[in-house]
């Protein structure tokens, strides 16, 4: 079995369990910047893509691909005119309610910037999942080294287990 193929039976089989444990996705979506059409010039807005599950810094899809985490926001209207303390709020409030006119509902969450891990190209260097000894190892930054890496099997695990069974006063 390549990596590729035993990536992508460890991630099916997480998504079995999850549709098995009834657990709720989430959004994914796609940032469009604003354009102009004609006369008209279109806002920016984060479009619907698909469904997943959050495990840590992964995305398992309805369709069983395995996604980086990207961003995430949570969709909202805009408030009344506000002064803002800096730019960056200024900037996370559009983006939220790009994802209102994207056609989010109020108060979902969104991940966006996210992009498909092509398990069949997984090197030693590559993304969150990277190869240490020829096995898939999780780094939860790019700048961590692959020794304190964890083996994504474990990673997965343990990440299922916090969905399913959530901790007492977690939810």
């Amino acid at each position: 079995m390549t990596v590729g193929e035993h990536i992508h039976a460890l991630v099916a089989e997480c998504r079995d369990r999850l549709l098995a444990a009834e657990i709720p996705t989430e959004a994914v979506g796609a940032y469009e910047s604003s354009r102009r059409r004609f006369l008209f010039t279109r806002a920016e807005r984060i479009v619907p893509l698909t469904r997943a599950w959050r495990l840590g810094i992964l995305l398992i899809d309805e369709e069983g691909q395995l996604r980086s985490a990207g961003a995430t926001l949570r969709a909202h209207q805009p408030p009344p005119i506000l002064g803002y303390a800096s730019e960056s709020a200024r900037h996370r409030d559009e983006l939220r309610h790009a994802a209102i006119r994207g056609g989010f509902a109020e108060g979902e969450t969104v991940h966006y910037d996210t992009y498909i891990i092509d398990c069949e190209v997984v090197r030693a260097e590559t993304g969150p999942i990277s190869l240490r000894d020829g096995r898939p190892v999780v780094r939860w930054h790019l700048n961590t080294s692959l020794t304190s890496a964890i083996p994504l099997e474990q990673y997965l695990e343990d990440r299922l287990e916090l969905l399913i069974h959530p901790p007492l006063g977690a939810t």
